[in-house]
C-alpha cells in the first residue's frame, strides 16, 4: 500500500524562544526542515503495536538484481514485535509495504548496511534490551541469524541498543567499522552514547568510557545516536529527553579519533520540533542520506502515535560526506 507525504508545517515563533536558552546558537551544520510523514502505523498491515520507532534506509542500486525499489526502508516499533520492510523508487517516497512482513520476528530497531567483503546485507537489532544482535541476507529480504554483537554487561549498563554502524577506520585500534549505541549507566543514573569498533563488522570491542554524556537540560538521557560527517568534521547526532523518551535532535562535534567528549563540547539543535504538527515535541534519533545537493534525515517522531518522518537540508556540492548506504 502507498503512504502519502504530508505537507510542510511552519514552526511557531513561541517555541523557538522556548528552546533558545538551551542551545549555543547557530551551529556548524545546516538546519533541517520538516517535510512530512514517511510511514504511519495506521496505514500499514504490519504494525503490531500501532507505533513506529525506527527507520533504516539503504540504496539498492547495483547490489541485487531486480530489487523491489531503488530504496529499502526497514522499520519497527519500540517493542520487540518484528522488523518490517517498505520500498520506493524515491528516497522521498511514497513507500510501499512489503507483502510478507515481518522479515525478522520478535526483533526491533533495525540498522541495515551492505558489506562489500561478504556481498551481503547486515542488519542489527535487538530481541532484548541487554544486547544487540546481527542477521545477514543475500537479498535484503531473507535474513539468517548470525551472532550477538554487543552486550550491556561488557560495559556495566542496563542496555546496549539503538545502534548505528559505519565504515570508519580508527587507526589507534586498527579497526574498520564503528558502532554507536545507547546505554543507561545505572551507577550514575544517566543514558550515554557509547562506541564499539570492529575489524570485520562481526566481532566488536566495546569501549568502557562513554563517548558522549548528557548535559544540564537534556533530561539525563541521550537516545539513538548517529554520525553525520560534514566538511571533513565529525558530529554525533542524538535525541535528548526533553520530550517523551526523546525530544530535541541535537549534535556535538568530536575529533577524527573519536576521543570521548563526556559532558563537554558545544551542543546544538539540528532540527526544531514542530509542535502543531505530527512531530509534536519529540524526535527520536536520525539517519542521513545525501542525494545531489539535498541531505535527507529520517527520524522517529511524535508520541501518540509514534511515526517515521523525514526532513531535508541543502548542501552545496562537496560539502557533505554522507551518501546513501
Amino acid at each position: 500500500m502507498n503512504i502519502n507525504i504530508f505537507s510542510l508545517i511552519t514552526l511557531c515563533s513561541s517555541y523557538l524562544f522556548a528552546i533558545s536558552i538551551a542551545i549555543s546558537g547557530e551551529g556548524p551544520l545546516p538546519k533541517f526542515t520538516f517535510k512530512g510523514i514517511a510511514l504511519e502505523g495506521k496505514n500499514l498491515t504490519f504494525a503490531p503495536t500501532g507505533e513506529l520507532e525506527r527507520a533504516s534506509i539503504i540504496k539498492m542500486d547495483g547490489r541485487i538484481a531486480n530489487p523491489l525499489g531503488k530504496y529499502y526502508l526497514y522499520y519497527s516499533p519500540h517493542k520487540h514485535a518484528g522488523i518490517g520492510l517498505a520500498y520506493s523508487d524515491s528516497i522521498e517516497g511514497p513507500w510501499t509495504e512489503y507483502r510478507d512482513n515481518p522479515l525478522i520476528e520478535a526483533a526491533a530497531i533495525p540498522d541495515i548496511r551492505w558489506f562489500e567483503e561478504t556481498g551481503r546485507f547486515h542488519i542489527w537489532g535487538h530481541r532484548k534490551n541487554s544486547q544487540t544482535e546481527m542477521w545477514t541476507s543475500p537479498d535484503g529480504i531473507h535474513f539468517n541469524y548470525h551472532s550477538v554483537s554487543i552486550t550491556a554487561k561488557n560495559i556495566g549498563t542496563r542496555n546496549a541498543t539503538y545502534t548505528r554502524t559505519y565504515e570508519y577506520p580508527l587507526e589507534q585500534f586498527g579497526s574498520k567499522y564503528i558502532m554507536l549505541y545507547s546505554g543507561f549507566f545505572e551507577q550514575r543514573g544517566i543514558r550515554c552514547v557509547w562506541l564499539a569498533h570492529s575489524k570485520n563488522g562481526t566481532n566488536w570491542t566495546q569501549l568502557r568510557t562513554p563517548l558522549v554524556e548528557p548535559i544540564e537540560g537534556e533530561g539525563n538521557d541521550l537516545y539513538c545516536p548517529s554520525l553525520l560527517q560534514w566538511q571533513g568534521r565529525k558530529f554525533i547526532v542524538y535525541a535528548d529527553h526533553s520530550g517523551y523518551r526523546g525530544g530535541l535532535l541535537k549534535y556535538v562535534e568530536i575529533d577524527n579519533r573519536f576521543t570521548p567528549v563526556g559532558d563537554g563540547g558545544e551542543r546544538y539543535v539540528l532540527i526544531d520540533p514542530v509542535p502543531d504538527s505530527p512531530v509534536g515535541n519529540r524526535y527520536r534519533g536520525g539517519e542521513f542520506h545525501r542525494e545531489g545537493e539535498t541531505i535527507f534525515l529520517y527520524s522517529g517522531a511524535s508520541e501518540k502515535p509514534r511515526l517515521i518522518i523525514y526532513a531535508t537540508a541543502t548542501a552545496v556540492t562537496g560539502e557533505a560526506d554522507d551518501e546513501p548506504k
